[in-house]
């Protein structure tokens, strides 16, 4: 019993060292080194609530919700150029695939780091929001859980995309449109009312409008019926585990 639950230690030890070496790896020399990418990646949502806060002040704190979800998004769904870079340029996945590291502890390990170089753009937002006062202590589990279910949703479409995708062209393509089509059509920035009734069905199929509606009504933006919001966390969560299962079982970590 002694020795198992030694090698149980070891193993958990072994994991979360390789974890670390990861995030120190791709996300915080990154942003060190290259601290010009987070401003790459804040342009894209501030330049949106820039052009809203001077053609529809009222609206910014919908946006900042908008720009709160565009980040995670981003986040996860850059993990795809991130592991093909490192797969086909630095060879470095068929490093990791000689190693002892399983398929998920290297997932992890890139999520987490992609997490923590989106950190600082995140905090920025959530400041923004406590400034404008739509961010309060009673907002932030509902505003949390929302946007750990995105984040894992992006992630999972990421991470499995990456691992099909060899051509680091085509995955910094598909990254822009995934990321249009999940944080920029969807009604993140805005209300859906103002979409026609058609536009709306469409929309409920996309697993950030659901997200969206969360966070909103979790910072008093809009309000939702019982049913809505068990509606949105339900369909929000199917989503995330049927890509979480994607990313787990149809994911190629060894090439044939």
């Amino acid at each position: 019993m002694y020795s198992s639950g030694r090698c149980l230690f070891m193993e958990l030890t072994k994991n979360a060292r390789a974890i670390l070496a990861l995030v120190m790896l791709n996300g915080i020399k990154p942003v060190i080194r290259s601290p010009l990418w987070l401003i790459v990646m804040l342009a894209y949502p501030l330049i949106l609530i820039f052009f809203i806060q001077i053609f529809a002040e009222y609206a910014v704190s919908e946006a900042l919700v908008g720009g709160l979800i565009s980040l995670v998004v981003m986040s996860g769904v850059a993990i795809q150029a991130d592991i093909v870079w490192y797969k086909v340029e630095l060879k470095f996945q068929d490093m990791a695939v000689a190693s002892p590291i399983s398929p998920t502890v290297y997932m992890i390990g890139m999520a987490i780091s992609e997490l923590v170089y989106s950190s600082p753009a995140i905090v920025l937002f959530l400041v923004l929001m406590a400034l404008r006062g739509v961010l309060d202590l009673s907002s932030i589990p509902m505003l949390t859980l929302s946007m750990l279910l995105c984040w894992l949703s992006a992630l999972s479409l990421g991470f499995y995309l990456s691992t099909r995708i060899s051509d680091i062209r085509h995955i910094w393509a598909l990254e822009g449109l995934i990321s249009i089509a999940l944080s920029m059509l969807p009604p993140i920035y805005y209300p859906i009312s103002l979409l026609p009734e058609w536009a709306q069905m469409v929309s409920m199929l996309v697993p950030t409008t659901h997200a969206a509606l969360l966070a909103k009504e979790a910072v008093g933006i809009v309000s939702l019926t019982e049913y809505q919001r068990l509606m949105s966390l339900t369909i929000l969560l199917l989503w995330t585990l049927i890509l979480l299962v994607l990313a787990r079982r149809k994911s190629v970590w060894r090439e044939p």
